[in-house]
């Protein structure tokens, strides 16, 4: 009995371990469709696989009940046998057992690994993968000796081809499963009371660690983190890099993290950060993981997704020869970019790596943890030879001034703690380039287009050439920071030549979406990155995606002055009218009794409705009408104006029954309602300069726009119809990636979008309009009542006050009643 119930207790722990093997590699453990797994005798679900193992008893008679299945989920097609024993040294038998029924799977004609399993410890097991490869079982290897870790699924997809070796590569694992491990170390961490800033050196040590001592470190909280210590130190030393040694480190005295460090250091170990090698950037994968937990921005640094960094290496052609040089280097992003590059565009062997990351990467950080965790990530790629300084690159005497053919970097912006300028960084950058290299910079839209930066970018133009910009995906830095940026691409030492065109791109769809804090790779999301390198190297021109002009002296070189607009897509603007819709029925369903209220005070003449046009200055309508375009543009069908400038600031003005517009995304641009003599007569639509910057409504409701709105009012009757103006505005909207604080909405700007008047679009159009006048019909209804009783009441109110004259006196008799006579007339 004893023996039974401990037998129990082993397989229990058994398939805990197998469990988490699997699931950080990022299979679903869930049956098929839904998942990838199936659990000993769940496969008889599945009838061809039933009647395969229907005759593959291990002792030769009857079923055979397999550990785990790994099966596609859209064919249930089996892809890896496993078989799992309690104890470690029965590595073999688990090995033989799974191979024998891969066997039968094999004979049935599926391709099938066989994946044994022995021990029930996180940190005492064996696990090997093989492959039949025609004549026999041969070991799934990396470098030549026996993987210990589960494939994932894309691995899985290779391996179980014919003609793919039995050699494999580490992969990483789905940015859902580091996202969920970060999670668990990161609730480790914070239980062991260690503050957010200090926690991605502490899993950067305990990394370092494990690479550095191949996993040999003892597992008891009592050295553990001694041990820890002492391999970072010696990873640091053998590079050269003492002095950073205690930046990145744990504190030995901490017995809360003592005692959950061996399973921290079990996670990273199923991560694969023992066999870490020159074509992956764990490290850097599993800091930007954990950055979003450390508080945010400290230091201006917003650290550059890797495949905005890859691109970069792209753009500039980096190549196995190249001096590589990032002022900059943060985690050192860019220099692993341009490794993974050259590793996929050159054979060469990772001696030569070696070389190249201690003789052709040049990285400069001043923040000591940062720069630390820079130098691990070159360790882990080389023999500890490193070109990362902890220094400031901007003062330096180590700076390899004229030295580099290729510059790649993200400077630090502008922050409380540092004052430099990005441009700064961009000047120290092209002076460490050879005459023609090449630099590739991350910069913010104000820098490209403020005027006050105007002097800076035609000093840039009087010595270098200004090859490319490419405007990034809005969302790329959050949720750590909300800036626009973009891509600046220069060549050092040519002067730009005016007639010479450059190109410029704006990538809004890179592949990645933000969810819960993280941005995810999803595969249904499009990736334009290809398409705007070619645009970038090419300069071809696709209306509202790439275009190539001329620039000079200090213009600017904001992607969205120079390419064309380009007539929006049906199932854009179809959306686009939806929301627009959906935002002007809230209004009405938030504010009817506000409305009637406004409705009755311009009635009553109280509030005084205007028409716009016949109230501005001759000056002001000659400019407007001097702002033109085609009738399928902005500037063709409207006359674009400023809001009224008594009410640019609101300060002081008392609440009342004025519906006033601003800069607002709620409720249809509404700001508040005040007190405020004049509303102008509509339709029209307004469209915010600041705030909420090109947010477009249409408005139906008399309303007082403020001047940090432009108001486009219809130039012909037959263009006021409400379609056509929901229709306009939605244009206006999806061109918003032009506009930003640096960059801020003029007439001028706006008169150039495109418009799409399709016979399907307006049709679509009217029938929406016609639905939601229902709705707002039923928004306003429920008050009416009430405000013909209030109307009513007030309108007794002032007869009876006309025919009260003199001091009040009681009446009667016949006076009476023709007083009443005369209030019921």
């Amino acid at each position: 009995m004893a023996f039974s119930v401990l037998k129990r207790a082993s397989e229990r722990r058994s398939e805990h371990l197998l469990n988490d093997l699997l699931v950080t590699q990022g299979w679903d453990l869930r049956r098929p469709p839904q998942g990838d797994c199936l659990f000993q005798h769940e496969y008889r679900g599945f009838p061809e696989l039933a009647e395969i193992l229907g005759r593959a008893s291990k002792s030769g008679g009857g079923a055979g009940v397999p550990e785990a299945l790994l099966v596609d989920r859209s064919s249930t097609a089996a892809t890896a046998v496993i078989e799992a024993k309690a104890s470690a040294s029965d590595i073999d038998k688990a090995v033989a057992e799974a191979q024998h029924y891969a066997a039968a799977f094999i004979a049935a004609g599926y391709p099938t690994l066989a994946i044994g399993l022995a021990g029930v410890s996180d940190d005492d097991f064996r696990l090997r993968v093989s492959k039949w490869d025609g004549a026999g079982w041969a070991p799934i290897t990396y470098d030549g000796k026996p993987i210990g870790w589960v494939p994932t699924r894309a691995d899985l997809a290779r391996l179980t081809a014919p003609s793919h070796p039995a050699e494999l590569r580490p992969s990483i694992p789905p940015q859902e499963v580091l996202a969920s491990r970060a999670d668990e170390i990161n609730r480790l961490l914070r239980e062991a009371n260690i503050k957010d800033e200090f926690r991605p050196a502490v899993v950067a040590a305990i990394m370092l660690a494990l690479w550095q001592s191949g996993g040999d470190l003892r597992r008891d909280k009592q050295w553990i983190l001694k041990d820890i210590n002492a391999a970072c130190r010696e990873a640091f030393v053998k590079a050269g890099k003492a002095g950073l040694a205690n930046s990145i480190r744990v504190d030995a005295a901490n017995e809360k993290l003592a005692e959950r460090a061996r399973r921290i250091a079990t996670i990273l170990e199923r991560l694969n950060v023992t066999v870490l090698t020159a074509e992956h950037d764990y490290l850097g994968q599993l800091y930007e993981t954990f950055f979003r937990y450390t508080g945010g921005n400290t230091i201006g640094q917003y650290f550059t997704p890797r495949h905005i960094a890859r691109m970069m290496a792209d753009l500039c052609g980096v190549g196995k020869d190249d001096v590589i040089l990032d002022p900059a280097c943060g985690t050192g992003g860019f220099l692993i970019a341009c490794m993974d590059r050259i590793l996929h565009q050159h054979t060469i062997s990772r001696v030569q790596m070696v070389k190249v990351v201690a003789k052709q990467l040049n990285g400069f950080e001043s923040e000591p943890v940062t720069a630390a965790l820079c130098v691990a990530n070159m360790i882990l790629r080389g023999d500890g030879s490193t070109g990362i300084h902890q220094a400031d690159a901007l003062t330096s005497p180590e700076f390899p001034a004229g030295l580099a053919t290729v510059a790649l970097t993200n400077p630090p912006f502008p922050h409380k703690k540092t004052d430099t300028p990005a441009e700064a960084f961009v000047d120290r950058a092209l002076e460490g380039l050879q005459t023609g290299g090449r630099l590739a910079v991350i910069l913010p839209t104000s820098t490209l287009v403020k005027q006050d930066k105007g002097g800076w970018r035609a000093q840039i133009l009087k010595h270098n050439s200004l090859l490319g910009v490419c405007q990034l995906p809005d969302e790329l830095f959050q949720p750590f920071a909300a800036a626009t940026t973009s891509v600046v691409l220069l060549e050092k030492g040519r002067p730009h030549d005016p007639k010479r065109k450059t190109a410029f791109v704006r990538l809004h769809h890179d592949g990645f979406v933000l969810r819960k804090g993280a941005r995810i790779e999803r595969a249904s999301e499009p990736n334009e990155i290809p398409a705007a390198v070619e645009a970038l190297l090419n300069k071809t021109e696709q209306p509202g995606f790439s275009g190539a002009a001329s620039v000079a002296g200090a213009q600017e070189w904001a992607v969205g002055a120079y390419i064309e607009s380009a007539p929006p897509a049906d199932v854009e603007m179809r959306e686009a009218v939806d929301e627009l819709q959906r935002r002007l029925a809230s209004f009405y369903t938030r504010y009817a009794p506000e409305v009637l209220a406004q409705r009755d005070a311009i009635a009553s003449g109280d509030i005084a409705q205007v028409a716009y046009r016949s109230t501005l200055s001759k000056q002001k309508v000659k400019n407007a009408a001097e702002i033109t375009g085609s009738a399928d543009q902005i500037g063709g069908r409207f006359d674009i104006f400023y809001g009224l400038g008594e009410i640019e600031s609101r300060e002081g003005m008392a609440p009342g029954r004025t519906l006033i517009v601003s800069p607002t995304e709620q409720y249809n641009g509404c700001y508040g309602w005040l007190d405020f003599h004049t509303v102008l007569e509509p339709p029209f639509i307004t469209v915010a300069r600041t705030g909420s910057i090109g947010e477009a409504f249409v408005h139906l409701e008399p309303c007082a726009p403020n001047s940090d709105c432009l108001v486009l009012l219809p130039r012909k009757p037959e263009w006021a119809s409400v379609p056509d103006l929901l229709l306009a505005a939605s244009a206006i909207r999806l061109e918003r990636w032009r506009y930003n604080y640096g960059r801020k909405i003029t007439p001028t700007r706006i008169a150039g979008v495109r418009l799409a008047f399709s016979e399907q679009l307006r049709a679509y159009t009217a029938d929406l309009c016609g639905r939601f006048e229902r709705v707002i019909e039923a928004s306003l209804d429920p008050y009416r009542e009430d405000m013909e009783d209030e109307r009513d009441l007030e309108v007794a109110r002032a007869r009876l006050a006309e025919l009260v004259d003199g001091p009040a006196r009681l009446v009667q008799g016949d006076e009476l009643r023709d007083r009443l006579a005369k209030i019921e007339g």
